[in-house]
């Protein structure tokens, strides 16, 4: 899958909607369309998509073109969160969820206990934030991530689950475990996203930096040099009195100018970020449930940890205090909190028992 956040969406889309994209080179994306979506988007069923503007055997495509709008709107038409199935075909894991509790979740300070595994189904929440970023120059780009529904912990890998079109299925939702209240969705949402876009930014935002310093080295040696000679002048001709007076007044107008130029250069180089949901879908995937008792003095509290027989896995637990994903943790003595270990050692939480 392409690394441009815009062209895996548009991966992503087409492969729910039923047709095929595959990577040309790391800007450029051959799709395949189903005649039905080719007519609903107003493309030819086979179609070259660039994120180059200069590409001109393809269409270009950005956040802001006519073209990802129509392919947002597919999903647009069943709502901004529709939601889908997927079906495991192959050996579903039924036992041996005790030993890999106790392997994988670990905490430091008090017990966990396996107490049932069911096999049920979970939701997640797959999310595509689209922003813009602006300082001396403005960029765009969209950002994807997998969210578990029930136990909040993102990002999150599902494995293969979309790869085989065939085992995709319809589900109701009324029927289907249901998310986590948005209030508590949202921070999380906001969170991985904000880290996201920060990490998807990271080179920009050091060139930007670095032209800063640079900038700001020019500006103070251009003004610093002004300022020697008014000095130099006012010491060499010991000048006193009304010219002593216009030389001081240049110097502070010479030294006020250099504040306002270094005033101009932070409001440019200053990083302005807006995102937004841009679209979002539930995919509803066969999990095993596993229920377990954590316990840290006289606390005692159930939780759910999630197994995925497409990443064969134990999925992370989320830290109640900072949002982080956690495998090891501590127990908050009043009711059990599982609190990551960064957050415990910033906050001198073991002192307080």
């Amino acid at each position: 899958m392409s690394t441009d956040p815009i062209l895996a969406a548009i991966t992503n889309l087409v492969s729910l909607e039923g047709g095929i994209a595959e990577l040309e080179e790391q800007q450029t994306l051959n799709v395949l369309l189903t005649e039905n979506i080719a007519k609903a988007l107003e493309l030819p069923e086979e179609v070259s998509l660039s994120t180059q503007i200069d590409n001109s055997k393809s269409l270009f495509v950005t956040y802001h073109s006519d073209l990802l709008q129509k392919f947002s709107d597919l999903l647009g038409t069943k709502g901004l969160v529709a939601s889908l199935g997927v079906q495991f075909t192959g050996h579903f894991k039924t036992s041996g969820f005790e030993k890999m509790v106790i392997q994988t979740l670990i905490p430091h300070n008090g017990l966990i206990r396996f107490v049932e595994a069911k096999r049920e189904n979970t939701p997640y929440l797959w999310c595509h934030i689209a922003y813009s970023a602006e300082a001396d120059e403005k960029r765009i780009g969209m950002i994807s991530f997998f969210l578990n529904g029930l136990t909040g912990v993102a990002p999150v890998d599902i494995g293969d689950a979309l790869l085989w079109q065939s085992d995709r299925i319809a589900v109701d939702p009324q029927t289907q475990p249901q998310i986590i209240a948005l209030e508590e969705l949202t921070p999380i949402i906001e969170k991985i996203s904000e880290n996201r876009i920060a990490e998807n930014l990271q080179n920009w935002s050091a060139k930007l930096a670095r032209a800063k310093v640079r900038d700001e080295e020019r500006l103070r040696a251009y003004y610093g040099t002004i300022s020697s000679e008014i000095r130099h002048k006012m010491n060499a001709k010991q000048l006193v009195d009304e010219a002593k007076e216009k030389e001081e007044l240049r110097l502070a107008a010479t030294e006020g100018e250099l504040e306002r130029k270094l005033a101009d250069l932070e409001q440019r180089y200053t990083m302005q970020i807006e995102a937004n949901l841009y679209s979002a879908m539930v995919i509803y995937l066969p999990t095993v449930h596993i229920q377990c008792e954590l316990t840290r003095k006289k606390a005692k509290r159930m939780i759910t940890a999630i197994w995925n027989p497409f990443t064969k896995i134990i999925e992370p637990l989320r830290c109640e205090f900072s949002g982080e994903t956690i495998y090891d943790f501590y127990l908050d003595e009043k009711e059990a909190k599982m609190i990551s270990s960064n957050y415990w050692e910033k906050n001198a939480m073991g002192k307080r028992g």
